[in-house]
């Protein structure tokens, strides 16, 4: 794999679509529509099969002419169970890859810095194992997977249909050159607003985009102007708001209510946040802890400790705090996220107040990250203390 890779975005479309097919062999080949709500004078369709589709069917329907004008086609709701195991799947596969990955509504991000060595460096081989596994495991074959130096670019190659096998690879210096002729239909966060103004204006690709003026862009497009700006040049359209937060997430093998086995998981994502940090250099200011419950409901809480956090025992004890007054209700958990919500660039200057535990706290954890980066994330944890 090329070294200046660091990024791939993981994007399957349709999911849920997939997942229903993967689980029910009778909607296979078949003509059906996916809904999530059953009536109603507003419910419109969120995807529907291929089949359907050739029937001149498409995503965003109304359910009411649907039913007038197909009413042989079946009505599929959502199955929750299943794309709760699909991110459970998906994040077992990206840990054994890297320990700094986020997960989206339809796939994920991975951040491949210092373990490319670890794979071989064959890309397209390292991509299709993937793909190979994710398939196996919950029966979801149509994933596209997308490699750059910027994780911007690589979001946006993997939704702009790039490479015939659903691989797509854009090597350094060429962002520019690849995003050229991508439709900005492509960019996601682009606000309803912004689109109608660049419709307006004729502005249809990145590359008319990046043929633009920067003060006009911003004149137009407001924040989304500058934005959109970097991203044509194939830089990242908001390095600032990344370098600010950062976070892990655990999706639980099954859904659970005991307290240790929740603050094992904390654990868990404490050992992997406080990695990434350090590989960044960073110490954090604030900790965000969010939990999703079985029956749907979210919640989070954040916390400022009295001093900057910068070793895995602190994070961890702050997070534990923040465990206990979230976990209140008596509905099992499926999911939890740890973030640095907000974090500081440290200096490398030694502590002349730190206390003997914590010297010796710092040693452990440069002496873990070394055999981390050797042998990847998994070959060495802090241990739960019983």
């Amino acid at each position: 794999m090329n070294e200046g890779i660091r990024h791939v975005a993981l994007w399957a479309p349709g999911l849920m679509r997939q997942l229903l097919e993967a689980g029910r062999p009778d909607l296979r080949g078949k003509a059906w529509v996916l809904s999530s709500q059953a009536v109603g004078a507003h419910a419109r369709l969120e995807d529907c099969s291929p089949t359907a589709r050739d029937l001149g069917i498409a995503p965003g329907m109304r359910l009411a002419e649907l039913r007038r004008r197909f009413p042989q086609v079946p009505v599929v709701g959502p199955h929750a169970s299943a794309l709760g195991s699909f991110r459970r799947i998906l994040s077992a596969l990206c840990e054994a890859r890297t320990p700094v990955w986020e997960l989206g509504p339809e796939g994920m991000s991975l951040d491949l810095s210092g373990t490319v060595h670890l794979f071989g460096g064959d890309w397209e081989a390292w991509a299709e194992r993937l793909r190979d596994d994710l398939a196996s495991a919950c029966g979801v074959r149509e994933i596209r997977l997308a490699g750059a130096p910027v994780r911007g670019v690589a979001e946006i190659l993997v939704r702009s249909g790039g490479g015939d096998s659903g691989i797509d690879l854009c090597e350094p210096g060429c962002e520019a050159e690849r995003l050229e002729q991508v439709p900005l239909a492509s960019v996601h966060w682009l606000s309803p607003k912004s689109r109608e103004a660049l419709e307006r204006f004729g502005l249809r690709t990145l590359g008319d985009v990046r043929r633009q003026p920067r003060t006009f862009l911003r004149l137009h497009l407001a924040a989304d102007g500058d934005r959109l700006a970097a991203l044509a040049m194939g830089l990242d359209p908001d390095p600032a708001k990344r370098s600010k937060g950062r976070s892990e997430e655990l999706v639980l093998p099954c859904d659970e209510n005991d307290v240790e086995v929740l603050r094992g998981a904390v654990h868990q994502l404490a050992d992997r946040l406080a990695f990434a940090l350090r590989e960044r250099s960073l110490g954090v200011h604030e900790v965000r802890l969010g939990i999703a419950w079985s029956d749907g409901q979210e919640m989070s809480s954040s916390a400022r400790p009295p001093l900057p956090v910068e070793d895995f025992l602190s994070l961890r004890e702050a997070a534990w705090k923040l465990l206990e007054q979230l976990d209140a209700r008596r509905v099992s958990v499926r999911s939890l996220r740890l973030s640095a919500t907000r974090t500081f660039t440290l200096t490398g200057q030694e502590d002349l107040f730190a206390t003997p535990e914590g010297d010796r706290q710092r040693r452990l954890g440069r002496a873990l990250d070394q055999v981390r980066r050797r042998q990847g994330f998994a070959a060495v944890g802090n241990a739960l203390a019983a």
